[in-house]
């Protein structure tokens, strides 16, 4: 009987640690919660609104290419929860294989913008996804059309 209550009490003191060691180790990342930054001018190549997923995500994206030929990724009016490790992805599907890294979450709130590397195929990985590293979590998506 007192075997059972200690082995009892043992595995409730194991699960009590290895949640405190899962939540403590669960911390959102530090993102700005507001930037505002003035989007670059010149011809859209693609547009796509920000659809949730597991998280309420919501904006426009668009890829430019501006007038000295470099290729932006903007976010327009964008929303977000903050999360750990968010990171922004180019696909040519939702699950994220493959994908092109294009950064960490700038901001949760806001519009801002990526500079792409010119040679991204965006017609091919035409899905930009708010995805959760830490997790394989993916908070909202955009086609690119």
């Amino acid at each position: 009987m007192i075997n059972r209550f200690i082995n009892k009490n043992i595995l409730f003191a194991t699960a009590t640690g290895l949640l405190l060691i899962f939540f403590i180790g669960c911390k959102k990342q530090n993102t700005p919660t507001v930037v505002n930054t003035t989007l670059p001018t010149g011809i859209t190549l693609a547009m796509g609104t920000i659809t949730s997923n597991a998280h309420t995500s919501i904006g426009l994206v668009t890829i430019t290419k501006a007038t000295n030929g470099k290729i932006f990724l903007n976010f327009e009016n964008f929303k977000t929860d903050n999360g750990p490790d968010l990171r922004i992805y180019l696909s040519p599907n939702l699950n994220a294989l493959p994908y092109i890294e294009v950064g960490n979450l700038i901001a949760i709130n806001g519009n801002f913008t990526y500079e792409l590397p010119v040679d991204i195929n965006y017609t091919t990985n035409n899905k930009m996804l708010i995805w959760c590293k830490d997790f394989s979590v993916l908070f909202g998506h955009a086609i690119l059309q």
